[in-house]
């Protein structure tokens, strides 16, 4: 909108010496009118928010770092399709008033007074919104505020052209650009970023989990929620047993990682590092801390077995030196025959109960055994450069190197040997996982380091 203020003209009588002082601001070359129209091309520019047009039409060097500036800010590259609906909400709100009397001229620049007017947008980014779609409505609404700014023009080339585009002033005409527009996140939108396909329970079998000493659930969310990290947004779970509550999680930051993590060991639980989880229905809600309190995200459960000892056969239930720690059995029957397991120094190359050096050429871990008519078993191993859970989890979709083995007899026992030949070793975790053979029943999964 354009308006020019225009004052009626007062028949007064002048004094010579007042009449001589005000002739210093007349405009007797007619380039008020000029500067005018350049006025209202420029605040035109202004609310269009068009970089392009506005450095044309001034003094301005394309090449600036005040050009460079001004077309940063106005650019859309990069914004999401939401801070470009508020962009344009706030621009259709923007309209100005050109202040005929504050003209002045000298020498070849003028200057005139622009007040521009838009909405408060930051009191409406005060409020919590879910949808843009609400939040622009309310832009279109909200109350106004005025903006003064003095625009300046030179005369290049017989045509007036603002002089002061680019500056700090200016620049704050743009401050909407700049803002933040964050929509608030809801319980059920932050439902909708979790994958289905990839979320479950971690080395659960059949839906259940049979003599674990742990549970962990894994969910994995769309990409999206990477973006959402610097709201700071806070997720933790539950863990109830039975019905009733038995452990709650730290809290993790949405957006962190594209997987959060619901994991609880049976130390957690109050038990010994090597005792299975009591049998029971076990539930994992996952929540996020809000304003208004915490807000349930989703809920999962599943069921926990566990196998009551033998009176018969294998009686070595004692906790074997690193279990619990560097493997950890999960079929209870085959775990009281073993009567000791652990990683061999192959090649002098062990520097600890789970550690190689980097010269191993072939790595073993064995168990010995108290029958030599146990069954013959499969044997995959898997490779991860990173130790961190994810890793690990990604690297176990990707086996290496698959086997089977037998018990064997020597002078020492009975032993069950799980072999793999490597020409040069990788730093980092390698992964054996025994299992029954021809199935994905797990007996056993242990790890060793290469360093």
């Amino acid at each position: 909108m354009k308006t020019y203020f225009y004052k009626k003209a007062v028949s007064v009588i002048l004094t010579g010496a007042v009449l001589l002082s005000l002739t210093g601001c007349l405009d007797f070359g007619g380039g008020k009118k000029a500067v005018l129209e350049a006025a209202g091309v420029f605040a035109e520019n202004v609310a269009a928010a068009d970089a392009s047009a506005l450095i044309k039409a001034s003094s301005l060097d394309k090449k600036s770092k005040d050009a460079t500036a001004l077309n940063d800010i106005l650019s859309l590259d990069g914004k999401s399709d939401e801070e470009k609906a508020f962009y344009e909400a706030v621009e259709k709100t923007i309209e100005y008033e050109i202040d005929e009397e504050s003209f002045e001229s000298k020498k070849g620049q003028a200057s005139v007074d622009i007040v521009f007017t838009m909405a408060d947008y930051e009191s409406v980014l005060k409020e919590k919104y879910t949808k843009i779609e609400d939040l622009t409505a309310a832009v279109k609404k909200a109350d106004t505020k005025e903006i003064k700014f003095t625009a300046e023009f030179v005369k290049e080339d017989k045509e007036w052209v603002a002089d002061n585009v680019g500056s700090k002033k200016f620049l704050k005409l743009y401050d909407y650009r700049t803002a933040k527009v964050d929509l608030a996140l809801t319980a059920e939108m932050v439902k909708g970023f979790i994958d289905r396909n990839m979320s479950s329970f971690w080395l659960a079998e059949g839906g259940k989990y049979v003599d674990t000493i742990f549970i962990e659930y894994s969910y994995y969310f769309d990409s999206a929620v990477v973006d959402y990290k610097d709201r700071g947004v806070k997720l933790f779970f539950k863990l109830s047993k039975d019905g009733n509550e038995v452990f709650t999680g730290e809290d993790q930051i949405l957006g962190d990682s594209t997987i959060v993590t619901c994991k609880v060991s049976n130390e957690q639980l109050g038990l010994s590092k090597t005792a299975f989880l009591d049998a029971g229905s076990y539930k994992i809600d996952l929540y996020m801390k809000g304003d208004a309190g915490d807000e349930l995200i989703d809920t999962v459960s599943i069921n926990v077995e566990k196998t009551p000892p033998k009176t018969t056969g294998g009686n070595n239930s004692g906790a074997l030196p690193g279990e619990g720690s560097y493997f950890t059995f999960r079929n209870a029957e085959f775990r009281q025959h073993v009567k000791a397991c652990g990683w061999l120094n192959n090649d002098n190359c062990k520097t600890s109960a789970n550690t190689y050096k980097k010269e191993v050429k072939k790595l073993t871990f064995s168990f010995q055994v108290d029958d030599l008519n146990m069954a013959e078993v499969d044997y995959k191993y898997y490779y991860s450069e990173k130790t961190d859970s994810d890793s690990l989890k990604n690297a176990m979709k990707n086996p290496i190197f698959s086997g089977s083995a037998k018990p064997k007899k020597f002078t020492e026992g009975i032993f069950y040997d799980f072999d793999y030949q490597v020409d040069q070793a990788k730093l980092g975790i390698y992964l054996v996982a025994i299992y029954e053979k021809g199935t994905n029943n797990l007996i056993c999964l242990a790890y060793v380091g290469v360093s």
